[in-house]
């Protein structure tokens, strides 16, 4: 079933089956009518629970100061971001300058435990014989579960380190599991681990919908998952074997990537007729206006119209309320070094930059995931992707500058920058220095915006040289995690919060 044609009708499962029965566990509404009802009576709702998961997935990263972008790049700083351009306002000024406290908007994490404990329900009942579904089917529901559950947990435990482990869906109040404590992170880590083993059992079943995990998508999320537990958490050389493992199933090519950068996102000027979803991209979240699912945070670069002289209006510069981000004065010194003296053709799309004022005044702002200019204001209505196969090459080559194999971090290393700069062979400098240079540079000038670069950053032992905050306070417990949200502690008194925040 493809969800563009299917996307209505499964919502319309979701909005019974995931129905407010409120209670005050980890500050979130809970189901829980599809488990304590007799809904788990058929295939066709098993399916629709399973698309509800992604339903919840959505609804936590289409939120404003809550997505991706909040989560995964803001935090590198004021090299990175900073206020508008044109009206010195911004957005997110807490993260970026890493003054978070519990009262912030972007510590809750409400609707990623909605997504958890919608995967629990599936899991709970989906594999119940008396449910008449074939094989397959129930693979699909159970391998999407277990996906979906991982991919939700990575988020939780990178950014809190220990959180609530909850492996049972809520129905009923009486359940530990509605005023849970903080679970140790090695034990949620490990779950995450066995999540990802058996998505990957099960990934001959999930399919090619690239809005919800595919055996690539899985495989992804374990050579990510791999990565993190060798560098940031000091897991051993396992965990490097399994990210290779994960990696050579994806099978690291040129044949991964679009031949042009811009083909991968909606919208850019060189792109007459953008694809939603091109080859390049693995897992993404669904935007479509004629579906009324919008969303995104594309917006936070955009301008009012009256800022912008009318012939660039939408051409290229995209059209909504107030600019309240922009490029950071030396992240920008570095896309205009790569654009001016190396040829870098990415930096179109991720910087746009001009005379477009309406008093002819410059303006520059961050060019990816625009949606539908046609009709002046800006819709929200481009994919976001949370995967791409850029990743994986990139992931490939980090593997190997751990494993010290420098001449084969290089060679991914180059499919990259061929693509970028037109040029075989970019890289030449095999020393453990360059290639270190290289992977910080490629990680910032491919994936801006992507809320990548955050945690590359941190497993490369990177982000202290970028954050002068970060470093000055380098030894602070948990200086790279978040606060737990007041809302969650005020609600639950079982919770406690984030050592070294308040």
């Amino acid at each position: 079933m493809r969800i563009e044609s299917s996307i209505k009708g499964w919502f319309a499962v979701v909005a019974v089956s995931v129905s407010a029965v409120s209670c005050d566990m980890l500050d979130i509404t809970q189901d829980n009518k599809l488990s304590v009802s007799n809904m788990w009576k058929t295939a066709e709702q098993v399916e629709g629970s399973t698309y509800g998961i992604y339903s919840e997935l959505r609804s936590n990263f289409v939120q404003s100061q809550i997505n991706v972008f909040y989560w995964g790049e803001l935090r590198v700083g004021e090299y990175m971001w900073g206020p508008s351009s044109l009206f010195n306002v911004w957005v997110g000024r807490e993260v970026i300058q890493n003054t978070m406290t519990a009262n912030i908007t972007s510590c809750g994490w409400s609707k990623l435990y909605s997504a958890i404990d919608q995967a629990n329900a599936v899991l709970k009942y989906a594999p119940d014989t008396a449910i008449p579904m074939t094989d397959a089917k129930r693979n699909w529901a159970m391998g999407q579960a277990y996906f979906a559950r991982a991919y939700a947990y990575f988020w939780a435990a990178r950014l809190w380190g220990d959180v609530p482990l909850n492996l049972r869906p809520i129905e009923s109040v009486d359940q530990p599991e509605t005023y849970p404590v903080r679970a140790p992170k090695a034990d949620v880590y490990a779950r995450i681990g066995s999540d990802i083993e058996s998505a990957l059992a099960l990934s001959d079943a999930l399919g090619s919908d690239k809005y919800l995990a595919t055996k690539t998508a899985v495989l992804m999320l374990k050579a990510e998952y791999c990565l993190w537990m060798y560098s940031a958490q000091k897991g051993g050389d396992a965990y490097l074997d399994g990210a290779e493992d994960a990696l050579e199933a994806i099978g690291i090519s040129p044949s991964l990537l679009c031949d042009d950068y811009g083909q991968i996102f909606d919208r850019m000027a060189d792109n007459a007729k953008p694809s939603k979803n091109s080859k390049e991209v693995v897992f993404a979240l669904y935007n479509d206006q004629t579906e009324s699912k919008t969303g995104g945070y594309s917006w936070y670069f955009a301008f009012p119209e009256a800022y912008v002289a009318k012939g660039y209006q939408g051409k290229p510069v995209p059209i909504y309320e107030t600019q309240w981000l922009d490029y950071g004065e030396g992240f920008l010194a570095k896309l205009r070094d790569s654009r001016d003296n190396r040829g870098d053709t990415r930096v179109k799309y991720n910087l746009g930059e001009g005379d477009y004022g309406a008093d002819g005044g410059r303006l520059t702002f961050c060019r990816k995931f625009l949606g539908d200019m046609s009709a002046g204001k800006m819709v929200l209505d481009a994919d976001l992707i949370y995967y791409r196969a850029a990743l994986a090459v990139m992931m490939d080559a980090e593997l190997k500058y751990y494993r010290k194999d420098y001449g084969g971090a290089l060679k991914s290393l180059n499919i990259i920058a061929k693509r970028a700069y037109g040029k075989d062979n970019y890289y030449t400098d095999a020393s453990q220095e360059a290639v270190l240079e290289a992977l910080v540079d490629e990680y910032f000038l491919e994936f801006p915006a992507e809320g990548v670069i955050w945690w590359a950053l941190i497993r490369l032992d990177k982000i202290w040289d970028y954050n002068d905050y970060l470093a000055a306070n380098r030894n602070k417990t948990n200086i790279l995690l978040w606060p737990i949200s007041k809302s969650a502690r005020d609600k639950n008194s079982n919770l406690t919060q984030t050592e070294g925040w308040y």
